[in-house]
């Protein structure tokens, strides 16, 4: 490589140490090569007199020899050089920008395949090198290595694309404050015109066709991480945008626009128009009940998205909340709800955030009046009647009955995971539903009383069938205690009046907290998984700290 403008730098002297320290494992490769080569660089300053080698040191020394290295041996240059740049004087890397830049870009500028490793090393030492010199760098010096920088949004490897949206965040938040950032996001927001997405997309038609979708998608992602960072205008036209892509009705393209909504909902400090982002919830929500697709972060993004919906305009979101409950039940229904932890928390957001005694006592109001008219017209369900019917409905046992019956038909794998998968479902309800309760008070027995002869009903199920009567026991008593006995029986049928009454009789001992009593059925998996991870964390710091000993003794190094 070039040779690197001498400077005097580094107040790091013990930076060699330091990284002896971090890498002591004598069964990995990599520590062994890491450790190898600090030994080598820092050898020259052996002496008794001589000074301890600095960062700008190790960095000339290590992009000097990182020409010649490969497999191993260039992964231990590249994690030296991702950790000496962050400490190199930003006045010596302005100086030397390019060949320093030239020889970390090298691996992925060369023809011959390399680890995604590798790569993901190459893009973090990139990232450091901008961040570390964003506060005194014009953009004329960076603006061809940045161009470098993003292309990687395309390499062919997750793992390096992942690496790039970690680094590109922090760069980012590197260039605030300075004439970079605009420019840097305007280069990212560019990306959309030279990728974009192809309406009328055949997989069939030929080869060349899903590259360019696949760099579309993939500029989708490269975007989402500069979402917040965006003014205002450029913001806007991107959330346009993506309302347009989501009449494609495509799982991909739903999927990365979820991810990045979701992202952009969690800064609080990003402006956006709060009906364009409730146009797109509902899109989304449109998606997920007519396709049963489930996208990975979809649930998150409709609590944070319609939180900060209902923060702009509360009887905007409150209108539409019906539709959003429709979706996040599509959600928790669908065998992909297992692996969507947030659904749960999603619920008890908008119940918590969303439903306030506003709404409560005008659902009352018409229960009330509905209940005078007999048999006569009565008015249309309003939003709070529309949101408990749509958790009633998550407690449909029937549903169990029949799931049951076909999975007796079935191989006993299948009976099993038709059985777990209806627990998981019946578990969350539970938790969803105390959680409305919580909310709506003593009102429960105005507006849940369908779901309180549910509850009874379940009771009466043979335990085979349905494991969970101590919870309904609980969930009733709590009602019992919120609303009062006699509100409670009032809207009983007279075969759960015993059931009741033996309810009553219970009220007196304390109620315990209902979701630790959820816990009891779901937690068993992840109390073991929880001790498994305690265990795992104990065994492994024993064997890092055996490892640092054995290899101390092993090579006897001295730094």
């Amino acid at each position: 490589m070039e040779t690197l403008t001498a400077a005097q730098g580094g107040d790091d002297a013990n930076i060699g140490a330091a990284i002896l320290m971090r890498f002591t494992d004598p069964n990995n490769e990599l520590d062994l090569e890491i450790r190898k080569l600090i030994v080598v660089l820092s050898g020259p300053f052996r002496g008794q007199n001589a000074p301890p080698p600095t960062p700008v040191t190790y960095l000339g020394a290590t992009c000097s020899s990182l020409d010649v290295a490969s497999g191993q041996m260039l992964d231990a240059h590249l994690t030296i050089l991702s950790i000496v740049i962050p400490k190199v004087p930003a006045a010596f890397l302005i100086t030397n920008l390019r060949p320093v830049f030239d020889s970390v870009a090298r691996p992925l500028r060369s023809s011959s395949p390399i680890d995604q490793s590798t790569g993901c090393l190459v893009v973090k030492c990139i990232a450091q090198l901008f961040i570390t010199v964003a506060n005194v760098v014009s953009w004329s010096d960076v603006s061809e290595l940045y161009s470098f920088f993003l292309d990687l949004a395309n390499f062919d490897g997750f793992r390096v694309r992942e690496q790039l949206h970690a680094c590109l965040a922090d760069v980012l938040q590197s260039f605030q404050g300075t004439p970079l950032l605009y420019l840097a996001t305007k280069q990212i927001t560019d990306l959309l015109n030279k990728y974009p997405l192809l309406v009328n997309y055949d997989e069939n038609t030929s080869e060349s066709v899903p590259s360019q979708e696949e760099k579309a998608l993939f500029t989708l992602e490269v975007v989402n991480v500069s979402l917040s960072l965006l003014s205002t205008e450029d913001r806007t036209a991107v959330l346009v945008y993506y309302k347009s892509l989501l009449e494609l009705n495509k799982f991909d393209v739903t999927s990365r626009i979820s991810d990045g909504l979701y992202r952009l909902c969690l800064d609080p400090s990003a402006d956006h128009s709060p009906q364009l982002l409730l146009d797109i919830v509902l899109s989304l929500c449109l998606f997920v009940t007519q396709h049963k697709i489930i996208p990975r972060t979809i649930a998150s993004f409709l609590s944070a998205g319609v939180t900060k919906v209902y923060s702009y305009d509360r009887k905007m979101c409150e209108v539409n909340l019906p539709i959003v409950f429709d979706a996040l039940k599509v959600i928790l229904t669908s065998r992909g709800a297992r692996k969507n932890h947030d659904i749960v928390p999603a619920f008890k957001c908008l119940i918590n955030t969303c439903v306030d005694e506003s709404l409560i006592k005008e659902g009352v109001h018409y229960v009330v009046i509905n209940a005078s008219v007999g048999d006569g017209i009565k008015s249309e369900p309003t939003v709070i009647e529309n949101l408990c019917a749509t958790i009633q409905s998550l407690l449909g046992y029937h549903r169990f009955h029949k799931d049951q019956t076909e999975s007796q038909q079935s191989n006993r794998f299948c009976e099993t995971q038709e059985r777990f998968h209806n627990y998981k479902i019946w578990c969350r309800a539970f938790e969803i539903f105390s959680t409305m309760i919580d909310k709506l008070g003593p009102y429960s027995s105005y507006l849940m009383r369908g779901t309180l002869k549910t509850l009874a009903d379940m009771h009466l199920l043979p335990h085979k069938e349905f494991p969970f009567k101590e919870k309904v026991e609980l969930l009733l008593k709590k009602l019992v205690q919120i609303c009062g006995f006699d509100a409670v029986i009032a809207v009983m049928p007279q075969e759960h009046k015993k059931l009741l009454v033996e309810i009553n009789e219970m009220v007196s001992r304390p109620v315990e907290v209902i979701p630790q009593v959820l816990e009891a059925t779901t937690v068993r998996v992840c109390k073991f998984d929880e001790d498994k991870a305690r265990c795992k964390a104990k065994r492994e710091m024993t064997k890092r700290m055996s490892d640092a000993a054995g290899m101390a003794k092993k090579m006897r190094l001295q730094v």
